[in-house]
């Protein structure tokens, strides 16, 4: 019962905080905000766009479960893509699915406002995506197994999130500082490689989607260039400060 309650209370708490950043903080557009108000945020969408559009290129989907969608930046993308099929929008932010609908007339989109642990639905998907979304979600195990269950045998799916920087946290507590709650529910490459294969997923795949900010930008644009269609690696490692997860469902 306590976990329960601990899980809950964290939902409302990530609820409340995107609602208000996004109605209040960003004034009513968090799509701006979040991926263009700055020469970093432009080249992280700039960036982002691309390694989606790589490790989309063997995709094929006729039905897909876009968890966590926020305003729909990377929604809009998957739409144009795959002209075709059907997206259901799930977000745990009414506010965010508020702005999403004002820039979008399609039929073929089914909005739910539902944390994914308490979404319930019958249907089966060819394709989830989740993008900084799972970063938001406390019981990653339970979170893969739903992803797992609620996929057609043979369906795909495309994690984005970021690994936890252990020692910048360490810092922060040396100095006293207190950790933005945002940024406590991170999972390393590891750990979310073991979670994938526990479930049953196969032909698992990481690769870097974003590089550190703290890099001087010419070395940034290097490595991204250098690195985003491969393999996660020791560079990656070292550098990257988001990863792209792709498995399978057999």
């Amino acid at each position: 019962m306590e976990s329960k309650q601990k899980k809950e209370s964290f939902n409302d708490w990530v609820r409340g905080f995107y609602d208000d950043k996004a109605k209040n903080y960003t004034r009513g557009d968090y799509e701006k905000f979040r991926w263009f108000a700055s020469k970093k945020k432009k080249r992280q969408y700039y960036q982002t766009t691309r390694s989606l559009l790589f490790h989309l290129r063997n995709v094929n989907f006729k039905t897909c479960l876009d968890i966590g969608c926020g305003p729909g930046t990377w929604t809009f993308l998957l739409l144009k893509k795959y002209p075709s099929s059907k997206f259901t929008c799930l977000d745990i932010s009414k506010e965010m699915l508020t702005q999403f609908k004002s820039r979008v007339n399609e039929k073929r989109i089914n909005f739910v406002v539902s944390a994914f642990t308490d979404f319930k639905t019958k249907e089966k998907y060819d394709f989830i995506f989740a993008s900084r979304s799972i970063d938001y979600m406390e019981n990653k195990s339970l979170v893969i197994k739903k992803m797992y269950d609620l996929l057609n045998s043979g369906g795909k799916g495309i994690i984005v999130t970021s690994p936890p920087h252990p020692t910048f946290i360490k810092i922060k507590k040396f100095l006293g500082k207190k950790l933005n709650k945002q940024h406590t529910q991170r999972i390393s490459v590891k750990k979310m490689n073991k979670l994938l294969q526990e479930v049953g997923f196969k032909n698992i795949e990481f690769s870097p989607i974003l590089f550190t900010d703290s890099l001087p930008e010419f070395l940034n644009k290097f490595l991204f260039n250098l690195f985003y269609k491969k393999r996660w690696n020791l560079i990656s490692k070292m550098f990257a400060s988001g990863y792209l997860v792709k498995f399978e469902k057999n």
